[in-house]
């Protein structure tokens, strides 16, 4: 018989759940053809499926030893190096696996679960969970709900998974879970339905209606949903800070951000003062134009896409060239000058900046709990302003160890962005307001399980007191 006809007859043994006669028809295919990968594979996982799990280590290995490049069979080796502990090589195969097809759900889920049990990272083990749940839907979503119970507050993802994939007799056993949910996502979600509902974008282009759900998404842990409105908002128009939002979400959606990288940072060295090519110091340098508007939001945000590529040079010239027109960029410019080790630039900087928010106090002071009015024509402006001060957490932290220890002559204190509020414990509604957005984002709620939750919580009947 040739190895082709073997390896038919080999299956179906299997079909038959005749297991030897298959493992000897195999075996003997694979005498006939040692470098047919697909017969050391079929092998593989007939160890793997009678947990011969060293078995089916070895086996696979042959098989990826002559198709390097099948993510497959790179898949089918991570899982049983996990099976037999080898957690480092278990790590490699996933990874090979993902590099080959980043666009199956399998192995981020392998890896995620590899963080959890094995390598003590649920944060990266989240991650993975991310991707595997966006690429496979419902298929792994399961494992998000073992991880609940070491998972930070995601308000909005933890929402869409809550709502989407739970099975309903999980509810009683995550009654805290939901009621903390259910607590930090239902104000903001339904302000932004009731926004998209009643408003149909009426008050704002699309562009800055995507724009606006995506940062939401985005700081209310959700950075899949936070990628498809930014993707929507550029195609609208093109923005440097959605252009440095999509960066970091690719980051923390475990996205290639090659895609958006290369336009981000072509349009980003648009901003960049004039090259002095054969400049001498007894000539005067040619300046950059003054910025006005837009532009001088856009050459911030230039500055922030160097930043996340470690330019730090180039953030520095993008911020300096309108720190004296936009205080966020006098900020930036000065936590550069911390990173730079440029100790006369940052005390300059630094003294500058006290100056300023003495005379008008715009971010030392920390934020408060924001008002959202059903009824506000500005409805952006309080979460822009919250925005803001995220991006510049570090720096008035900086601000904040500066004022205190190297001395200056402001008296006023410094709020330390470490005692600020969460994201999602900023937003409050007037009674009236929140009933009226809470009840019509319920209507728009098809899972009738999920639903019955959401309400019992209003109504103070989750009973989340009980141990879970």
């Amino acid at each position: 018989m040739t190895a082709e006809e073997l390896y038919e007859k080999g299956r179906s043994h299997l079909e038959a759940e005749e297991s030897e006669a298959a493992e000897e028809a195999f075996i003997q295919a694979i005498e006939l053809e040692p470098e047919w990968g697909e017969l050391w594979h079929t092998l593989g996982a007939l160890y793997f499926g009678q947990e011969k799990y060293e078995e089916a280590v070895e086996t696979f290995r042959q098989a990826v030893a002559l198709e390097e490049e099948n993510a497959a069979f790179q898949l089918s080796l991570a899982r049983s190096y996990a099976y037999t502990r080898q957690v480092e090589e278990a790590t490699e195969a996933y990874q090979q696996a993902i590099r080959l097809d980043r666009q199956a759900a399998a192995p981020w889920n392998g890896l995620g679960v590899l963080y959890f049990e094995a390598l003590g990272k649920p944060q990266n083990g989240v991650q993975c969970f991310r991707r595997a749940e966006y690429l496979g839907k419902d298929q792994f979503a399961g494992n998000l709900f073992a991880a609940f119970s070491q998972l930070p507050p995601y308000p909005f993802f933890s929402f869409r998974i809550l709502r989407d994939h739970m099975p309903e007799e999980e509810y009683p056993n995550w009654k805290k879970y939901l009621q903390h949910t259910f607590e930090t996502a239902l104000p903001l979600a339904a302000y932004l339905n009731w926004l998209d509902k009643k408003l149909q974008k009426g008050r704002l282009p699309e562009a800055e209606w995507h724009k606006l759900l995506g940062l939401a998404n985005f700081y209310m842990g959700d950075p899949s949903i936070a990628m498809e409105h930014f993707i929507q908002s550029q195609a609208k128009e093109q923005s440097l800070m959605v252009s440095y939002y999509q960066l970091l979400a690719s980051w923390e959606f475990l996205q290639p951000d090659a895609p958006f990288l290369e336009p981000a940072l072509e349009r980003a060295a648009s901003f960049l003062p004039p090259e002095q090519s054969g400049w001498k110091f007894w000539q005067k340098k040619e300046e950059a134009p003054p910025l006005t508007g837009k532009d001088i939001e856009a050459c911030y945000y230039a500055g922030l896409i160097f930043v996340e590529q470690d330019e730090m040079e180039k953030a520095l010239q993008c911020f300096e060239r309108i720190e004296r027109d936009f205080l966020p960029a006098a900020y930036q410019a000065f936590w550069c000058c911390e990173e730079m080790v440029l100790p006369k630039k940052k005390k300059e900087k630094g003294e500058y900046l006290l100056e300023r928010e003495a005379q008008q106090q715009e971010f030392v002071n920390g934020l408060a709990p924001q008002a959202l009015s059903l009824e506000a024509g500005g409805f952006m402006d309080a979460f822009f302003d919250v925005v803001r001060y995220l991006e510049l957490e570090e720096a008035i932290e900086l601000l904040h160890m500066f004022a205190e220890f190297e001395g200056t002559p402001q008296e006023y204190e410094i709020q330390s962005p470490r005692d600020q509020p969460l994201f999602y414990q900023l937003w409050e509604f007037l009674p009236d307001d929140g009933e009226k957005a809470i009840a019509l984002l319920m209507e728009g709620i098809e899972k009738e399980p999920f639903r019955d939750q959401a309400e019992a919580f209003l109504k103070g009947d989750l009973n989340a007191d009980e141990e879970e």
